[in-house]
C-alpha cells in the first residue's frame, strides 16, 4: 500500500498533468490493486515485480483495456512520481 505522502504526490502529479478526476480515481484504484497483489512497499518495488505483475495479468486474461490501464497507471507512478528510470516502461 502507498504511504499517504506518496499517494498525495501521485494525485498532485496527476492533477498537474491534467488528468480528469475519473482518470485519477481509476489510476489510484489500479495502483492499489498492484500493491495488494504484489505485497511490496513502494520503495522496495523492483522492475521485476512490475514485470511479474503484468505476467500475472496476462495469465488472468484481463481485457486489453484493463491491461493498458494498469500499464499507464503504474508507468505514471513509477516514472513520474517515484522517478524510476526503468527500461520496462520504455518498451512498446
Amino acid at each position: 500500500m502507498m504511504s499517504n505522502k506518496i499517494r498525495e504526490q501521485f494525485v498532485r502529479d496527476m492533477q498537474v498533468a491534467g488528468f480528469s478526476e475519473g482518470t485519477q480515481t481509476r489510476y489510484l484504484s489500479l495502483v492499489n490493486g498492484f500493491f495488494k497483489e504484489m505485497w511490496v512497499e513502494p520503495g522496495a518495488v523492483t522492475e521485476r515485480n512490475v514485470q511479474d505483475f503484468f505476467i500475472f495479468l496476462r495469465g488472468k486474461k484481463v481485457a486489453k483495456e484493463t491491461f493498458r490501464g494498469n500499464r499507464f497507471a503504474l508507468q505514471f507512478l513509477f516514472c513520474n512520481t517515484l522517478r524510476r528510470d526503468w527500461e520496462f516502461f520504455k518498451k512498446n
